[in-house]
């Protein structure tokens, strides 16, 4: 016997009133979506079919070392608004780089651009037609608001705002604001010295010429690759080597995709990549890139864990006398597992909100605060050898490097770890800070701290690029960290632009003269002199030796 289908009840009006709204909620979070997001493909060559690029736009992908030939596309977003007439707003992604640009249809536009450290990644070439794009916009009535660290694009500025005067909690104040001048001129500026100029002394001692081959030499040829040519260079070990080059002079195509699969495949005895034709490295068995690559996506990784202090502060918490009586051990202080981890957050210090209709949003977990411990790990101390009541774990993580550093002063292998990280210019870091939000170079230096202090002679490290992000000070930092791996035995092989990093260097190989096509040959190598007094080199006119 059929059961009687069941009637539908009908819908209040409160009911019917929500769905609708819901429907309309849809409705207008799609059309926004639509017309933020949806960009349109502009065709270089000006055909029918698509219109051709503002002159505007032109000078901006030149400006990055990019000249648009015929057939090439680019995307471009586009959003209208209606002040004083219609304003086509374009946001050109080129190589990495955003650069926002507004024009007014017919009149001149007075408008404001933001611009996020346009000058990352560009050789200082690319770096003068950049500065000229900005002049451009300014003659057009613009203002432009500029966060940069390269003081040739600082000495443009009209007026500079500077904070510090360190990192993290150590900054968010204002040290100095005026003109280049002012600054340049004030005590209590930190980048005042570099812009007149009085920090742009070697920071390191060189390698005579005449010892650069001393302790042996790497010696690597290739057919040709892209747009490449055939080439072979000698790099001398266990010295710092820049290589240098405008944008796509064929850097990455050496290093990356040359040098270092060679030297993976002689030191495990395979064959090598199909271009390269021979290497000879004797001595070295191993190769390492340190890249801006981002530490995992696991949130549960923290600067702690990743510099193996975590785990020894959790044996020592867990031998203190409260935690032997409650039956804790290391593992309890996990953030994965532990039975002291926050069940509010399970260890991950935030939690997500699903909001309907929209991305999820992150926010401190409410339970631990940020800690990812629950309430009792905070009440387990340790004492320390003088007698004296040691900070908790879940304090000791929400402290900087360099705050921890000296609470743990008494913990040899813990402080040896941290200063470690101090040493690499981190110590503004909190412990309990996850390694997937820190900065690429942030990540780079990280990556070195368990490469510091070993014997590094067979050693290859390989850079791309660790100057991005860093304010000079930062790179005298860098500089000095370099010079540690070399006291090690190591050779540093660095791709770079900044020109304090290479003025630093024992030995350059600049490739050239331009990019793509025209590019691809070894325009000059040897010491920055040499480079600098070589008239082809691109690189050597802006080195000022």
């Amino acid at each position: 016997m059929k059961k009687p289908k069941k009637e539908e009840k009908p819908l209040s009006g409160a009911q019917e009133a929500y769905e609708w709204l819901q429907i309309l909620i849809v409705a207008l979070v799609t059309i926004i979506l639509v017309f933020t997001f949806v960009g349109r493909i502009i065709g270089v060559d000006g055909s029918s079919m698509y219109p051709t690029l503002h002159h505007g736009d032109m000078l901006l992908l030149q400006s990055v070392g990019y000249e648009p030939k015929q057939g090439d596309v680019v995307v471009l977003t586009k959003a209208f608004r209606d002040v004083d007439g219609p304003i086509v707003k374009r946001v050109i992604a080129v190589g990495g780089q955003t650069v926002d640009i507004d024009y007014d249809a017919g009149t001149v536009a007075v408008d404001g651009q933001v611009l996020d450290e346009p000058s990352i990644g560009l050789h200082p070439s690319n770096i003068e037609g950049l500065r000229g794009v900005m002049h451009d916009l300014i003659a057009d009535g613009n203002s432009i608001v500029l966060v940069d660290h390269d003081t040739e694009i600082l000495r443009d500025a009209d007026w500079l705002i500077e904070m510090g005067p360190g990192a993290g909690e150590n900054g968010g104040t204002i040290l100095t604001q005026g003109t280049v001048e002012q600054v340049a001129q004030s005590p209590a500026s930190r980048i005042g010295p570099f812009l007149a100029d009085l920090h742009t002394l070697s920071a390191r001692t060189r390698t005579p010429e005449a010892e650069l081959f001393a302790l042996g030499t790497i010696t690597l040829r290739t057919r040709a690759i892209h747009t490449v040519k055939p080439l072979e260079v000698r790099l001398p070990k266990g010295r710092l080597i820049a290589v240098t080059g405008v944008s796509g002079s064929g850097k990455t195509t050496l290093v990356l995709e040359s040098l270092i699969p060679a030297l993976e495949a002689a030191a495990k005895g395979e064959a090598l990549p199909a271009h390269v034709e021979s290497i000879t490295a004797p001595g070295i068995a191993q190769v390492k890139l340190i890249d801006a690559t981002p530490i995992g996506i696991n949130v549960r990784s923290t600067v702690a864990t990743y510099a193996n202090v975590h785990d020894e502060l959790r044996k020592i918490y867990a031998r203190s006398p409260l935690a032997r009586e409650k039956g804790y051990k290391a593992g309890d202080f996990s953030y994965n597992t532990g039975r002291l981890r926050c069940p509010g957050c399970d260890g991950t210090g935030t939690i997500s909100l699903d909001i309907q209709f929209l991305p999820d949003v992150e926010i401190t977990c409410p339970d631990c605060g940020g800690s990812r411990y629950q309430k009792d790990a905070a009440a387990l101390y340790r004492t320390r050898k003088d007698g004296t009541q040691a900070e908790s774990l879940p304090r000791l993580m929400e402290m900087s490097v360099d705050e921890a550093l000296a609470a743990c002063a008494d913990l040899k292998l813990v402080a040896s770890r941290l200063q470690t990280l101090s040493s690499l210019g981190l110590g503004y870091l909190t412990l309990g800070e996850a390694t997937p939000s820190l900065s690429g170079g942030e990540a780079q230096r990280l990556k070195l701290a368990s490469e510091m202090g070993k014997g590094q002679a067979d050693t290859v490290f390989v850079f791309d690029e660790p100057t991005i992000g860093l304010h000079p000070l930062d790179v005298r930092t860098l500089l000095g960290v370099f010079q540690r791996l070399i006291d090690s035995g190591a050779t540093v092989v660095v791709i770079e632009h900044d020109l304090d990093v290479i003025r630093n260097a024992d030995y350059l190989v600049d490739l050239g003269p331009g990019g793509g096509e025209s590019g691809g040959r070894i325009v000059a190598c040897g010491t920055p002199e040499q480079v600098a007094a070589d008239p082809a080199s691109i690189t050597g006119k802006y080195l000022h030796l």
